[in-house]
C-alpha cells in the first residue's frame, strides 16, 4: 500500500530568517536534529526553542514527522496536547486517515533498513540528498494486521529500552574507570 493511500501530508513551516529563541514565545519548534533514527523525538535541556510564529497547521498528536533532507528518519509526535508545536520545511508531516495503520508502525517501517533502502531509491540529489513529498507519498509499504503492528512496536520499544539501559550502564562503568585512573 502506498503512503498516499492512508495518509495526507504537508510540509512544515518555511522560515525566512534564522531561528532564534523567543522567550515567552507561543509556539514550540521541533528541529531536524530532534528526530532520531530510532523513531524518538529527543530534546536537549535548552529545547525545544520557542518562537512567535503562528503556524496554519500546528502539529497534532500521533502525526508522523519525516525528516526528508540529509538523512531520512521518522518519529511519532506524542507531546501533550494544548500546546502549539511547529517544525521546519525540511520535515514532512504525515496524518493517518486509516485506523488500520498505526503511526508507530509507519515510523518503525520508515526507519527500518528496508524502509531506508526504499527511500534511497526515491531520493533526489542536490548538494544534500532529499526525498520530495510526492516521492514519499508513493512509497509502498507492507501493512500487516493491527495485532502484528502492535507486536512489532512492542518489540521495538523493548529494544529501545534495552539500548537505553546498556548505554546507561556503559556510562557508569566509564566513570568508574576514569575515577580509578585519576
Amino acid at each position: 500500500m502506498r503512503i498516499f493511500d492512508f495518509c495526507s501530508s504537508r510540509v512544515g513551516h518555511s522560515f525566512r530568517n534564522r531561528l532564534v529563541h523567543v522567550p515567552g514565545g507561543s509556539t514550540k519548534l521541533i528541529q531536524p536534529r530532534n528526530i532520531c533514527e530510532d523513531g524518538a523525538l529527543m530534546f536537549s535541556s535548552d529545547e525545544p526553542i520557542l518562537t512567535d510564529i503562528t503556524p496554519r497547521n500546528p502539529i497534532k498528536k500521533n502525526e508522523v514527522l519525516f525528516l526528508n533532507k540529509g538523512r531520512f528518519a521518522a518519529a511519532v509526535f506524542k507531546e501533550p496536547e494544548g500546546e502549539c508545536w511547529a517544525t521546519s520545511s525540511s520535515v514532512i508531516i504525515l496524518t493517518l486517515r486509516n485506523e488500520h495503520v498505526l503511526p508507530e508502525y509507519l515510523s518503525l517501517f520508515i526507519n527500518s533498513p528496508r524502509g531506508q533502502r526504499k527511500l534511497e531509491r526515491l531520493q533526489e540529489m542536490s548538494s544534500i540528498p532529499f526525498v520530495t513529498r510526492r516521492n514519499l507519498e508513493i512509497l509502498s509499504i507492507p501493512i500487516p494486521n493491527i495485532e502484528k503492528q502492535h507486536e512489532l512496536i512492542a518489540f521495538h520499544n523493548e529494544i529501545r529500552e534495552y539500548r537505553r539501559k546498556v548505554l546507561g550502564k556503559t556510562e557508569i562503568l566509564k566513570k568508574l574507570l576514569n575515577t580509578e585512573l585519576e
